[in-house]
Parts: C-alpha cells; sequence; structure tokens
C-alpha cells in the first residue's frame, strides 16, 4: 500500500511539473516563423516601401529576392516591415542573404526592432549598418540610440556599459557578393539589466553581448512590435546610388528552421541582374502567397 501511494505521489509531481512548463511564459506562444525566398512577386506580410522592389533575378543562385533603392538620404519610403506585436515576444531570431551593390554611403537603420508603435523611441534596438564607415559593428540600444555596443568590445554613451563575451571586428558587407547575416536579439526584462545580442556573419559568431540595459523605462510592451529592415540613409550619404539586397529571410521567436550555415552561401551569378531602371520602382501586388507563418 506504501509502494502504491509513493507512485501515485511521483505521477502527480511529474504532472504538476509538466502544467507548470506549459503555463510559463517561455511556453505560452508557439513557435513562429516568417520564411521568404522573395521568388514570386508577392510581399505577402511584409509592408514596404517604393524604394523596396522584388527582383525576379539577381538574388542566391541567380533567383528573385528583395532589393532596396538608396538613392537619397532620410528615411522616406525606404523600410521593409513586419509587424510582431501579436506575438508579445521580446527576443527574436533573425537571418537572411545580404549583398551591397555599388558603393554604400549614409548607412542604413538596417535592423531596427521597436519596442512600440504608438510611442517614439520605446526601446527600441538596432543593429545599424555605420553610417560614417559603411560597415556593420554596432547595436544601437536603451530607448533608440542612448547607448551603444560595439564588436570590438568598446561602449558609448553615459553610463552604458555591457558585458562582451564574444569580441570582433566590424563586419563589411560591400563588395557585391553574397554573405549570410544572422542575429539573436534579446531585450532586457523589466528593470533587469539582461539584454543580450547574439551576430553571425557566413556561420561565425562575431559579436556576443550580454547584460544590457535595453528596456530602461519599464516598457508596459510584453514584447517587440514591429521589425524593420533597410531604413534610415544619414546626411553621409555621397548622392551616388546603391543597392542593399536580401533573399531567404527567416524571422522567429525561438530560432525554429533557422540554422546558421557551415560555409558562406553560393557565390553571386556570372551574369550580373540588368542596370535598374532610373524611371522609379514597380511595387509588387500584395496577394498573400510565397510566404509562410508557421
Amino acid at each position: 500500500m506504501k509502494k502504491k501511494s509513493l507512485t501515485t505521489k511521483k505521477y502527480s509531481r511529474v504532472i504538476l511539473v509538466l502544467s507548470l512548463l506549459f503555463l510559463s511564459p517561455a511556453f505560452s506562444h508557439a513557435a513562429t516563423s516568417i520564411d521568404t525566398d522573395f521568388n514570386t512577386s508577392s510581399w505577402g506580410i511584409l509592408g514596404h516601401g517604393s524604394y523596396w522592389t522584388i527582383q525576379s533575378s539577381g538574388g542566391v543562385g541567380n533567383t528573385g529576392a528583395a532589393r532596396l533603392m538608396y538613392s537619397e538620404q532620410g528615411n522616406a519610403d525606404k523600410v521593409l516591415g513586419l509587424n510582431v506585436a501579436s506575438l508579445k515576444s521580446n527576443q527574436y531570431y533573425i537571418e537572411f542573404d545580404v549583398k551591397m551593390q555599388g558603393t554604400p554611403s549614409g548607412g542604413s537603420s538596417f535592423i531596427k526592432l521597436f519596442g512600440s508603435l504608438s510611442e517614439v523611441n520605446k526601446n527600441n534596438m538596432t543593429l545599424e549598418y555605420d553610417v560614417y564607415g559603411n560597415v556593420q559593428k554596432e547595436v544601437a540600444y536603451s530607448m533608440d540610440t542612448l547607448c551603444t555596443a560595439r564588436w570590438d568590445g568598446s561602449d558609448a554613451g553615459l553610463g552604458c556599459t555591457a558585458e562582451h563575451v564574444v569580441k570582433s571586428s566590424a563586419i563589411d558587407m560591400r563588395g557585391g557578393t553574397w554573405g549570410h547575416y544572422k542575429a539573436w536579439v534579446k531585450r532586457a526584462d523589466t528593470g533587469v539589466s539582461n539584454g543580450e545580442v547574439k551576430v553571425w556573419w557566413n556561420g561565425t559568431l562575431r559579436a556576443h553581448i550580454k547584460n544590457m540595459k535595453s528596456n530602461p523605462t519599464e516598457s508596459a510592451t510584453l514584447g517587440f512590435e514591429n521589425i524593420e529592415f533597410g531604413g534610415y540613409s544619414h546626411t553621409t550619404f555621397t548622392g551616388n546610388t546603391w543597392y542593399l539586397w536580401i533573399d531567404n529571410l527567416k524571422v522567429s521567436t525561438d530560432g525554429t528552421q533557422i540554422s546558421v550555415p557551415s560555409q558562406p552561401p553560393l557565390a553571386p551569378p556570372t551574369t550580373m541582374p540588368p542596370t535598374p531602371s532610373t524611371g522609379g520602382d514597380i511595387t509588387a501586388p500584395t496577394v498573400p502567397t510565397g510566404i509562410t507563418v508557421q
């Protein structure tokens, strides 16, 4: 009789542990990923400005890809946006193939995660493409850009310090060849300096930064609400048009279907796509096909 009691007690504990796991915040949302190779003319659930177009060739393996034209400074019509407010997640894995065509100038917001859609500069985090050196070397955080943590291990901003676990030089994406970029971004919990960022380039971990105070105003939002690609070009833009290309874009709350390749992606096609028309971009239709949400 005693043995039966102990067995029942053991199973009760197992049931209790499983119940707690499924009720905890970490397990309350199913893994959700957005995965697109831009091989159709549809943007699906991605919003975009007029400087973004889907090209039928020029992508990895000369397939379709998304391309942003930088022909003037400013932010207008340069954003490729993904609304993630409903996911209520404070961390995301983001990866894509990327190349720069032409000579970049003026930098780019590159990847910007917004803490709020309704409040300006509410605990944003930006993996920016440097506006002066035109390389990718840092993450800006704290409200918007009050703090900066760089891949080389340095920090900028009043009272801004973070732990640099992995350090490296800046990532140079220039040269017109495809590279593979992946990032994991975690906004700090309310009132805690536990924000974290990891960045890989062509399969190599180039930066790992911990203990970031990236939620200084104790945001009421449960997670990031929007993710933007491309965006702002600084006044350092020289006036010479250049292009940011993105292919095989994946965004996930937990890394599902995302893996870091052991080798760089395919080399660019031997025949480059034709010179873009200067008559203006053609906006692709918005039929929701070509992108899967899981």
